[in-house]
This record gives structure tokens, C-alpha cells and sequence, in this order.
């Protein structure tokens, strides 16, 4: 499949790429954050623990039973969607998301697998004791629903001696400007009816408020289209972060907006 990124901003480092994702692979998507495949737990959004108080529990109010890679975080007014997490194992569909993921990345798909313990590798193993990368992470935002700015990378302990840090974010619109989901199917507004008006998709675009373009220097929108996806750097070539990379997911005005979204790490995930 070949990959065709276009830069929209320099400072951040955003890239789209449209047609990132197949109807097939949106369906499917829709279909396990709309709930009617039954296998993935929805509930309220939450948002890192590291940058909002902890509620005492240390695992942000979440039932241990449905802990997964990349779920732990606290609710909080700044996200108002639900959101649910799936493994690359979900599905051989999900599984060749991640590997169309990594070829956007250039790195290499082995990195984004779990090693076995016990189980030796046929080839040497990969440069680090653990993938690189979160779950997908599942969102829905009906109307009145948005994320504030905010920043994806966090700051690792001091004591961490790999100083893991998100150096990069994939970002992949399920539903576009229009859609409608309807019993977990997306589809465009029906024009037969006169006297139906059906509320497709309004709002929801991305924003990143601080992005500088050679044409404009007060931020840059990304609208909503189905199958498009983007990638942003949230760390710099020199290791520091990006305070540009701010960024905020627009209130949806009518409709239902269904993203999904992954967290790349270096050198681990922490």
C-alpha cells in the first residue's frame, strides 16, 4: 500500500495522509467503539495521570479487570468522550493497522509486538525489552463533546533510567464532515426525503492552536475526513519537547465523531 504524507505544519511536525484508512478497516473500527461486536469496554475518557491530580487509587478510578497497555489514566472536564482501548491481538484487521503504522513511522512492525516470556526468538532480539507502542485507543464525541488543549508527551521520573517519553501520536478520523452512525454503521445523509433532515457530523476538527505554516502563524485546523489520518511529532530532533505540539480535539457540534488514535514511544512504553 503506498503511503502519501503531506505536510500541513512545520512547527509541530504534522503530516496527513489521506485515505490512511480502508471503509472495511473504518467499519470495523466504528463497529467495535459503537459497542454492537460486544468486546471492547466503553466508558468515560480519561486523561494522564501526570498531568491532573491522582484520585488515591493510583489507576485512575479504572476496575483492574479491564486494564490494558495504555488505559491507565484519570477522568477529568478537559475530555469529555467515551473511550475504549483494543491490542494489535484484537484482530487480524487491527493487526495490519499497526503494521500500516509502523511503515508510516519507517521503523520496524516487531518493535510494536509483545515479547513472550519463555518463548525464544528465532532472530536476534529487537533493541528493547518491550514495545514501543500503547493500545489503540477507541474514541467517540457526540454533540457538546471536545478535549481541551493540551500536550500528548509527559515528563518521566527522573529515576527512569530509559526516559521514556510519546515522541509521536497517530491520529485516524473514523467518521468525516456528514457522516452519520446509525446502530453502528456509518453512512452519508439520505437526499430522497425533503422532509427529513438528518444531522450528519458538524465540528469536531483538530486544532493545534500554536502550529506556524508559511502561510499562516496563529494555528492550523485539520477537519475531520473518514480514513484520513495524521501523524505528529511531539518531540523535538533534540530529544526536548515540543510545546507546539499543543493540540485540542474541537467541540462537535451535531453528529457523532469516532476517532482512533495511537501513542508511539522511545525507547519503551512506560
Amino acid at each position: 500500500m503506498s503511503l502519501k504524507a503531506k505536510a500541513i505544519s512545520v512547527a509541530p511536525r504534522v503530516l496527513e495522509v489521506k485515505k490512511f484508512l480502508s471503509p472495511v478497516e473504518v467499519q470495523h473500527l466504528i463497529s467495535l467503539a459503537s459497542g454492537i461486536k460486544g468486546d471492547v469496554a466503553m466508558g468515560r475518557s480519561t486523561v494522564s495521570a501526570s498531568n491532573v491530580k491522582n484520585n488515591g487509587n493510583g489507576d485512575g478510578g479504572m476496575d483492574a479487570s479491564k486494564k490494558v497497555r495504555g488505559a491507565n489514566g484519570n477522568v477529568a472536564d478537559a475530555r469529555s468522550s467515551t473511550g475504549g482501548w483494543i491490542h494489535r491481538e484484537q484482530d487480524a484487521i487491527v493487526d495490519t493497522i499497526f503494521c500500516r503504522i509502523a511503515d508510516l513511522l519507517n521503523v520496524d512492525e516487531g518493535l510494536m509486538r509483545d515479547t513472550i516470556p519463555g518463548v525464544e526468538e528465532e532472530e536476534p532480539s529487537l533493541p528493547t525489552h518491550d514495545r514501543i507502542v500503547e493500545a489503540m485507543q477507541l474514541l467517540r464525541y457526540g454533540p457538546g463533546e471536545e478535549y481541551t488543549a493540551h500536550h500528548d508527551f509527559t515528563y518521566p521520573s527522573m529515576e527512569n533510567r530509559y526516559q521514556p517519553k510519546r515522541y509521536a501520536t497517530v491520529l485516524m478520523y473514523l467518521t468525516g464532515e456528514g457522516d452519520i452512525v446509525e446502530n453502528g454503521v456509518r453512512r452519508r445523509p439520505s437526499t430522497g426525503n425533503d422532509h427529513v433532515q438528518e444531522d450528519g457530523l458538524q465540528g469536531g476538527e483538530t486544532i493545534f492552536p500554536r502550529a506556524i505554516t508559511t502561510d499562516y502563524h496563529d494555528g492550523v485546523k485539520v477537519e475531520p475526513q473518514s480514513g484520513k489520518a495524521i501523524l505528529f511529532y511531539n518531540v523535538l530532533p533534540d530529544g526536548n519537547m515540543d510545546d507546539l505540539s499543543q493540540h485540542a480535539g474541537g467541540k462537535v457540534e451535531k453528529g457523532v465523531k469516532y476517532v482512533a488514535n495511537v501513542w508511539i514511544w522511545d525507547p519503551i512504553v512506560n
